[in-house]
C-alpha cells in the first residue's frame, strides 16, 4: 500500500478538510485506475439499464400496476445519480483533485445524498405496502387507490430533497498547495451529533423497518402455507422482487454506512492523531464501501428483468421490437394491482 492525500468521500459523509502530513489515508496500488474503470462500467450499464427500464415502464403494453409507480421512481432516482458519475471519474483520474467547479461539487454530492434517501425510503414503503396487502387485505383495498403511490412518491422526493440540503450546505471547494478539493466544511465536519442523527434516522431505522417487515411477511406466508398448503404465486413473486431489491440495496449501502459511523466515532473521540492506523482503515473502508454503494444504481434493471415476467418481456420487446419473446411461465397479467 502507498500513502496518499485523503480520499474525500462523495456522500453526506465526514471527510478531512485538507491533506495532513501526520496521518494520511491509505490507498491500494492502482486504486485510481481500478475505481475509474469500475465507475465507467457502472455509468454505461446503469444509464442504459435504467433508461431502458424507465422507457419500458412508461410505454410497456402491460396493465399499469400500483407498484410500477414505485419502480419508475426508483429508476429515475438511480438515473439522476448516474449522470453525475463522469465528474467523479474525472476526480479519480486527477488523483483526488476536483476540476469541475463549485456548483458541480455541491450539486453532484447533493444528488448522491438524495438518491440514497429516496431509494431507502421507497424500498421501506414498498416493503410496508407488501406488509399491508398481506396482513390487512381489506384495509389495503381501501387505501391502495390510483392516487396512493403518486402521493407517497411525491412525499418521498420532498423529504429526500430536504434531507439532502445538509450535503448541499456542507460541501465546498478548498485549495491546498494550489490544488482544489471537494470537501466538507470544517464546521459541518465537527457537527457529529447532527451527522449521527441523520445517519440513524435516514438509514438505520429504515433498515430495521425493512428487515422487520419482511420477517413478518415471511412468517405470515409460512403459517398460511402450513395451514392451507397453498400460496398465491403472483403475491409471492411480487414479494420476492421487493425483497431482492431491498437485500441488494442493504448489502450495497450498509458497509459504507458502518464505516461512516466508525469515522464519526473517530471524530468524537479525536482518535486521528492517537490511533492513526484506525483512521486509515476507516477511510479506506469508506472508499471501498462507496464502490458497492455506487454499483447499486445499476442492479435494479437486471432484477426486474429476471424476476418480473411482464417487465422482462417488455424490455426484450423494446430492444427487439420485431421479435416475439416468451419467457417461461410469463404472461401480461400483473403481479399485483
Amino acid at each position: 500500500m502507498e500513502e496518499t492525500t485523503p480520499s474525500y468521500d462523495y456522500f453526506y459523509s465526514l471527510s478531512s478538510d485538507a491533506p495532513e502530513e501526520n496521518c494520511q489515508t491509505l490507498k491500494l496500488p492502482y486504486m485510481e485506475i481500478f475505481v475509474s474503470v469500475l465507475y465507467i462500467v457502472i455509468f454505461l450499464v446503469g444509464t442504459v439499464g435504467n433508461g431502458l427500464l424507465i422507457g419500458t415502464l412508461i410505454f410497456k403494453r402491460c396493465v399499469w400496476r400500483l407498484t410500477d409507480t414505485f419502480i419508475v421512481n426508483l429508476a429515475i432516482s438511480d438515473f439522476s445519480f448516474l449522470i453525475t458519475l463522469p465528474f467523479w471519474i474525472d476526480k479519480e483520474l486527477a488523483s483526488g483533485l476536483w476540476r469541475s467547479g463549485s456548483i458541480l461539487c455541491k450539486g453532484s454530492s447533493y444528488i448522491i445524498s438524495v438518491n440514497m434517501y429516496c431509494s431507502i425510503f421507497l424500498l421501506t414503503w414498498m416493503s410496508g405496502d407488501r406488509y399491508l396487502t398481506i396482513m390487512y387485505p381489506s384495509m389495503a383495498k381501501k387505501i391502495r387507490t390510483k392516487l396512493y403511490p403518486i402521493l407517497i412518491c411525491i412525499s418521498v422526493w420532498i423529504l429526500s430533497c430536504l434531507l439532502g440540503l445538509h450535503t448541499l450546505q456542507s460541501r465546498e471547494l478548498k485549495r491546498y498547495n494550489n490544488n482544489t478539493y471537494c470537501v466538507d466544511k470544517e464546521t459541518i465536519t465537527n457537527n457529529w451529533i447532527g451527522s449521527l442523527m441523520l445517519l440513524t434516522l435516514a438509514f438505520f431505522i429504515p433498515l430495521f423497518s425493512i428487515l422487520t417487515l419482511h420477517y413478518s411477511i415471511i412468517k405470515k406466508l409460512y403459517v398460511h402455507y402450513q395451514k392451507f398448503g397453498k400460496h398465491d404465486k403472483k403475491l409471492r413473486k411480487s414479494i420476492k422482487i421487493v425483497f431482492t431489491i431491498s437485500i441488494v440495496f442493504l448489502f450495497s449501502w450498509t458497509p459504507f454506512n458502518i464505516f461512516k459511523i466508525l469515522a464519526l466515532i473517530s471524530s468524537i473521540l479525536e482518535l486521528k492523531q492517537s490511533f492513526c492506523l484506525y483512521y486509515k482503515i476507516v477511510y479506506l473502508g469508506m472508499e471501498l464501501g462507496g464502490l458497492f454503494a455506487f454499483a447499486n444504481s445499476c442492479t435494479n434493471p437486471f432484477i426486474y428483468f429476471f424476476f418480473d415476467d411482464c417487465i422482462g418481456r417488455a424490455m426484450i420487446q423494446s430492444i427487439l421490437p420485431c421479435r416475439k419473446y416468451n419467457k417461461p411461465g410469463s404472461s401480461f397479467s400483473s403481479l399485483d394491482t
